[in-house]
């Protein structure tokens, strides 16, 4: 078995079955905490929450990242006036290639992406768990669980990730049978 061609094999249909019925996501990475406020995030040591002025969580610009399978759990509670505010669950596989050419920083390192949020189907999700499977010579798969966040009510003073728009995302040209 030659490792390298059984690598190409599997990168090779990934990208097949993506172009026939994947989906796509948008990833934000976090920007760590440091010294120069106004690049990097920056919040308050006591309450820690961002300063309305000048501190805050901080993201870079959004990238497009195409996904073979996301699955999505709904709340199986219901939102009732007494409080209760549902939160979905989404679970995705990626393909550590795809977050490479996509230009996501070190996608085979777990620690520096759990503070990422991304956005799928209009709702933003913060990263949950992140594990990358299928070593073989390079890594191959990125299993990532995200739940829901509510920007409005989570970065108040934070500025975020920009626009806060739903961008228009390609959906597959066609749902066929991939056997």
């Amino acid at each position: 078995m030659n490792v390298n061609r059984e690598l190409d094999e599997i990168r090779k249909h990934y990208r097949r079955f993506h172009r026939e019925s994947g989906e796509s996501i948008i990833w934000y990475e976090f920007i760590p905490l440091g010294s120069d406020t106004s690049t990097e995030s920056v919040y308050d040591d006591v309450y820690d929450e961002g300063n309305p002025s000048t501190g805050g969580k901080r993201y870079k610009a959004g990238i497009t990242v195409p996904v073979l399978l996301i699955t999505e759990s709904e709340d199986q509670k219901r939102a009732i006036p007494e409080g209760r505010q549902p939160t979905e669950l989404v679970n995705f596989v990626a393909s550590v290639q795809d977050f490479r050419d996509a230009g996501i920083e070190a996608p085979w390192e777990y620690q520096n992406h759990l503070n990422d949020i991304f956005q799928y189907d209009g709702r933003y999700l913060s990263v949950v768990s992140y594990r990358v499977r299928g070593r073989a010579r390079d890594d191959v798969m990125i299993v990532v669980e995200g739940i829901e966040i509510y920007i409005n009510q989570e970065m108040v003073n934070d500025p975020g990730i920009g626009g806060f728009e739903v961008p228009e995302l390609p959906w597959p040209a066609t749902i066929a049978n991939i056997g």
